[in-house]
């Protein structure tokens, strides 16, 4: 298995008194470090160990397989993956009209049935969905726009909510031909999850692959995570997934399983060997982190690593390595929290701002090698002082976020349980 990639931690960041972060030694703008982010291919896979190469074969020849069978597509991907003028990009996109937080009662009525019976016919040929379905209308083929995202994603929660949101319909009852068209469409859904999974656990984001950045392990956005969640509700018996077999259960169990062990690989070390935190996405084949979208460079990453470590604290038996990895992560927080600060990105000049009392503060994004926070624009430059990027990337993106403050309490409760055992 490769070892990831270390970093140090050396001095931390000066706040300025504008409110804006730059390095202790006042960094200049630099480009992104070449080839940061590779595709899987057949000549990368010759390069693994040779007992490594026949799994990732074989990985790639159904990819290839899947993807001949499906309509074709453009070749071009929609989301930027050149450096780009400032202020041309495209926004994110989520689906829409069906929930998963309804009273129960709700998924009984004709209203979610109806809806059901959409996101079945919005499924892909490959058993995922697009992100951005709008689950309120019939498809139409003006909806199907044949590039990179159109077989099938785990982008912004794309297939998982689908998947989830069939089983709430479907065990809240209904005509029986129905309940079994949902029930159909579900498991061509866990048959996809299951042959996206890399050979190592990992996951890429769009699957069957289609190169770029797409083919990373996905951290961002919790996608991997939400995808070892739902495996890990199949394994243990959800009643919204009864009508599951056993046989497929166990295959789910075996899923979730090969992904801890890939988060596992995966995290970060410092330059005494202590575990860290991890990146937004990684390599799949060195699991070394890797930049994705123009703005996101390679990094250690606070968001996706809280996501992680609550993740990892909900296995109930956890192994020796989990709770290392906890460990380590929760170590790392609170040395890198920034205090009495907020991130205001709805000023007319976005920025840090002074705040007494307020919620700590991490940077999204750590340079590895220096732990300093950075920040990138859509020209693929990295920065070292947020006032520095555009406005629009300022107002865009939260390179700030308080998203760890509440792993102290979750930390605390886990500790607890482990030692009630």
């Amino acid at each position: 298995m490769p070892t990831p990639r270390c970093f140090v931690r050396p001095a931390f960041a000066l706040l300025l008194l504008t409110g804006s972060f730059s390095a202790v030694a006042a960094d200049a703008p630099r480009p992104w470090e070449p080839d940061a982010f590779l595709p899987v291919t057949e000549t990368r896979i010759a390069a693994l160990p040779a007992a490594d190469q026949p799994a990732w074969r074989a990985y790639w020849q159904m990819s290839v397989s899947h993807s001949n069978g499906l309509p074709a597509r453009d070749l071009v991907d929609h989301t930027p993956n050149k450096p780009v003028p400032v202020g041309t990009f495209n926004g994110g996109s989520y689906s829409k009209g069906v929930k998963l937080n309804a009273p129960a009662a709700w998924y009984a009525t004709e209203e979610a049935r109806i809806l059901a019976d959409r996101v079945a016919q919005w499924q892909r040929p490959s058993g995922g969905w697009v992100k951005g379905g709008d689950y309120t209308r019939e498809p139409t083929p003006a909806d199907d726009h044949r590039d990179a995202w159109s077989n099938g994603t785990f982008d912004n929660d794309a297939t998982l909510y689908e998947m989830r949101f069939l089983a709430l319909v479907a065990q809240a009852g209904g005509a029986e031909a129905r309940v079994t068209a949902w029930h159909a469409s579900f498991l061509r859904g866990l048959d996809y999850i299951f042959a996206a999974q890399y050979p190592n656990g990992g996951f890429p984001q769009i699957y069957p692959l289609v190169g770029w950045y797409h083919d990373a392990i996905t951290y961002n956005d919790d996608a991997m995570v939400h995808i070892l969640e739902l495996c890990r509700d199949i394994a243990e018996h959800k009643p919204e997934f009864a009508f599951v077999s056993p046989a497929l259960k166990t295959r789910a169990a075996a899923c979730l399983n090969r992904g801890i062990q890939c988060v596992l690989a995966t995290q970060l070390r410092d330059a005494s060997g202590q575990l860290t935190v991890w990146g937004q996405q990684h390599d799949p084949l060195t699991l070394q982190p890797c930049a994705a979208r123009n703005f996101e460079p390679i990094s250690a990453c606070s968001n996706e690593s809280v996501g992680l470590v609550k993740f990892l604290m909900t296995i109930p038996s956890p192994t020796p390595e989990i709770i290392a990895a906890v460990e380590g992560a929760v170590r790392w927080f609170p040395a890198h929290a920034l205090h009495g600060f907020v991130w205001d990105r709805r000023r007319a000049e976005p920025g840090l701002q002074p705040q007494a009392g307020a919620p700590d503060l991490w940077s999204r994004y750590y340079e590895l090698g220096t732990d300093k926070p950075i920040f990138s624009e859509r020209d693929r430059m990295v920065h070292y002082d947020v006032s520095e990027i555009s406005l629009e990337r300022r107002r865009g993106y939260g390179w700030f976020n308080p998203l760890a403050n509440d792993l102290p309490a979750a930390y605390t409760a886990w500790k607890a349980r482990l030692a009630a055992k």
